[in-house]
């Protein structure tokens, strides 16, 4: 767990205490403040939930679209809140939560009320940028110069530093392979540990990238690129004989209302919290799942949770609240103020997707024979995700662009069943999860509707940057990075 509660932060001109090692996010819930960003369009509140990204970024001394839940506290930084207009204070923009959802289907970037030219099409600019975050332009004091990047070449690299990743480098390292490892986490194995788990020690050969994460595969997987959550550091880039995937699932938010209020959070981000920073979720918890809800529970219990049911989640059919979570509908009402998930679970399909030239919108039709390897967790079959019966229609699919389960289920009996088109149509998982979670959701939707299996719809394509990348860290690769001829 972090340590005494020794720096001072501002979020919106309020001073909010951190402990060491505490990420501004964790920080934040701490002090009670929950709710962090809005929906793009209808400008519902979004927090700390680990499944959709939006709902943690912010603007950090003068950066915008800074991910609050990789951001560690420091000493006098200064965090606001994006997507308010004129203030935090005073935000008119939130009159948009009385828009009926129709209103809005399609995006507002291809929707009905924008104009096509003169100061009005600027004015709908303007506002665009704003609801994306980018309303006002980086202080001139957060522009930086190009980061440096550096170049490793090994004959194996892994991706991902819980248990079998450890094992897997491990594995190659014996057979005489040099290896280098990438986590996104700060340590390694945090979700194995924060279980109560313990590690293997590494090889002492094995190279470790911790705080960073691969934002896209080029080569058929031989030129894997990562970017650190810091953006004050280079990227690296690898070039590797053989890429192991040890990257693990992540569990899919409940298709129900009330899947996007703050205080709904995975079972990762929640155990991050209780584990590491001593923050439990809610006072009173409800953890749903798909067969391993009972063991976070007991963990969560062990950290000092109260747990007011566990159950399937299937059983879940509405989760209350307006500004956060207040109970749940799972044939009865039972209050609580935080929803942890725990499954169903889903592998992130994108760094596979890139090295193998999948889809069909790839410059080339033939698939790339990449040696890649996928081991663990991630190798098993995906959970099917529930879709309910009686489906709300204003249930999110896509949280951080507003896109409707009644959005969705419109094109789909009005024919469309391409899930490009399907994307392009409604923006679902063009914001910054790349496609993960919503297009799981979206492909479980269609399946359903449509009587058919997941498995016979093709997903829409998956391409680099699948995280973000500042620009200083993109130049910083000229010098590593031999271009094609």
């Amino acid at each position: 767990m972090t340590g005494e509660a020794i720096v001072k932060f501002t979020w919106n001109n309020q001073t909010v205490s951190a402990n060491t090692g505490d990420s501004v996010a964790a920080a934040l819930y701490r002090a009670g403040i929950i709710s962090i960003a809005k929906t793009r369009k209808l400008h519902e509140p979004m927090g700390y939930s680990g499944s959709f990204i939006t709902g943690v970024l912010a603007r950090v001394d003068g950066r915008p679209n800074v991910r609050l839940d990789q951001e560690l506290a420091k000493e006098g930084m200064r965090v606001e809140s994006q997507n308010r207009w004129p203030s935090a204070s005073f935000d008119l923009l939130k009159l948009a939560r009385f828009l009926p959802p129709t209103w809005v289907y399609g995006g507002f970037e291809h929707g009905r009320f924008a104009p096509s030219q003169g100061k009005a099409y600027l004015l709908w600019e303007r506002l665009l940028a704003n609801l994306a975050g980018v309303g006002e332009p980086p202080s001139r004091d957060a522009v930086s110069g190009e980061r440096k990047a550096a170049k490793v070449i090994v004959d194996t690299l892994v991706v991902g530093g819980g248990p079998e990743g450890q094992k897997a480098a491990n594995d190659a390292a014996a057979r005489g392979a040099s290896v280098a490892l990438v986590t996104r986490g700060q340590t390694l194995g945090r979700y194995a540990v924060a279980m109560g788990g313990a590690l293997n020690k590494l090889h002492e050969s094995v190279q470790v990238f911790s705080g960073m994460e691969l934002f896209g595969s080029y080569r058929g997987g031989t030129l894997m690129v990562a970017a650190p959550t810091r953006h004050d550091q280079g990227a690296v880039a690898f070039e590797a004989s053989k890429l192991v995937l040890a990257t693990g699932k992540r569990s899919m938010p409940p298709m129900v209302y009330g899947n996007h209020l703050p205080g709904v959070m995975d079972a990762h981000t929640a155990l991050l919290l209780s584990h590491f920073h001593g923050v439990q979720p809610g006072k009173t918890i409800a953890v749903i799942g798909s067969g391993e809800e009972k063991k976070v529970a007991d963990r969560l219990s062990h950290l000092g949770a109260r747990i007011t049911y566990c159950g399937a989640a299937s059983d879940l059919t509405r989760i209350h609240g307006s500004s956060r979570v207040t109970a749940i509908d799972v044939g009865k009402c039972i209050k609580c103020d935080a929803v942890v998930h725990v499954g169903p679970w889903h592998r992130d399909p994108s760094l596979e997707f890139q090295s193998r030239a999948e889809g069909r919108l790839q410059v080339s039709d033939v698939l790339i024979d990449a040696n890649i390897e996928v081991v663990g967790f991630a190798s098993t079959a995906d959970d099917k995700i529930h879709v309910p019966e009686r489906l709300d229609p204003r249930t999110r699919i896509c949280p951080c662009m507003d896109v409707t389960a009644g959005e969705l289920v419109g094109l789909i009996k009005g024919g469309e069943t391409d899930p490009e088109v399907l994307k392009r149509l409604t923006s679902c998982g063009m914001g910054p999860c790349q496609g993960l979670p919503c297009w799981e959701s979206m492909l479980a939707l269609l399946a359903s509707l449509t009587g058919r299996s997941v498995d016979d719809f093709m997903r829409p394509s998956h391409r680099a940057p699948r995280r973000s990348i500042t620009v200083a860290q993109a130049a910083g690769l000229c010098d590593v990075v031999d271009v094609l001829r």
